[in-house]
């Protein structure tokens, strides 16, 4: 018989484990999908396995989907889990993340472990959790969305995936086509009042960043209902560094240079009829206006257990 509390869920829940072999996998992502399937069928429980690879992750997502599992321990970055969690979202299945790609930023808004086999033993441990999820024109992102200019730049860190010498590359490429793309003339609106701003880029974030300094920003809260827009006023060449710079610096929020909002709803409108996205990472072109709305509680995961308080 099974112990209870596997993933904070007491009795005997049905597990898949979905891993995408594309995304950093290799030692530690062999290891993590050993030491997950020993994890769990140590407590009773024999998972069922899908393996996406080749450009199939749909195929494995839309099997996995149709077994209805109770946890999906899905391993891969941060494409992969957008991927699940847009086949998931609304259900009753809970995803356990074990993090594989280059930024993991939701694994590590969700204090998982990023070392794949340490986030394993964090997550059996762990507890459920409901969070937030925001939509734009129907398609959904679970950190940010990325538009204007700036989501262009996006291109270069994609050639350089991977390789040292061309990432090295990519990051001059970059900071010079930072500073020469031109601002975009933006019309926003959002529950309470209108405006138009000339921007390089602006920066939508289910719930806000945390207002601390670190090299990766991350949000303290993933159920706050909120949407945080952050829209980088017009200042010249360095307008990107600088709002990169605020953003780092946990200072965004009261930036002069930027046009800062907390809303539900959201509305963006240009000139042009498609617009270039980035939703955590992943390029999207999306017809205008577009229209962002936060989904609260939509999206079950399972997190690592607190410490217990000092006695």
């Amino acid at each position: 018989m099974a112990e209870t509390g596997i993933f904070g869920i007491d009795g005997t829940p049905s597990v898949a484990v979905l891993a995408n072999s594309r995304s950093g996998f290799g030692g530690r992502g062999s290891r993590a999908v050993e030491a997950i399937v020993a994890a769990i069928t140590g407590r009773g429980i024999y998972p069922r396995i899908f393996m996406a690879g080749g450009g199939r992750l749909s195929e494995a997502i839309a099997a996995c989907k149709a077994q209805a599992p109770d946890i999906v321990v899905v391993m891969g970055g941060d494409g992969t889990i957008l991927a699940v969690a847009e086949a998931f979202c609304d259900t009753k299945t809970a995803l356990a993340i074990i993090p594989q790609g280059t930024v993991n930023q939701l694994a590590r808004d969700l204090l998982i472990p990023l070392d794949p086999v340490l986030a394993v033993g964090a997550l059996v441990e762990g507890e459920r959790r409901a969070i937030d999820v925001g939509m734009v024109n129907g398609k959904l992102f679970l950190c940010t969305s990325v538009i204007g200019p700036l989501a262009k730049l996006q291109r270069y860190r994609e050639e350089a995936r991977g390789r040292m010498g061309a990432t090295m590359l990519s990051f001059l490429r970059t900071g010079m086509k930072a500073m020469t793309l031109r601002p975009a003339a933006l019309a926003l609106r959002d529950d309470r009042s209108s405006w138009t701003e000339e921007t390089r880029g602006v920066i939508v974030s289910v719930n806000p960043l945390a207002e601390i300094v670190s090299r990766v920003p991350f949000r303290e809260r993933l159920d706050a209902g909120l949407l945080a827009v952050y829209a980088a006023r017009e200042r010249g060449y360095l307008t990107l560094f600088k709002l990169a710079a605020s953003i780092f610096g946990g200072r965004a929020r009261n930036d002069p240079d930027i046009a800062y909002r907390e809303t539900p709803v959201l509305t963006i409108d240009a000139r042009r009829q498609w617009l270039t996205i980035l939703n955590d990472g992943e390029i999207r072109r999306v017809k205008t206006p577009l229209r962002f709305e936060v989904k609260p509680g939509s999206l079950a995961v399972i997190v690592p257990r607190p410490p217990d308080p000092p006695a």
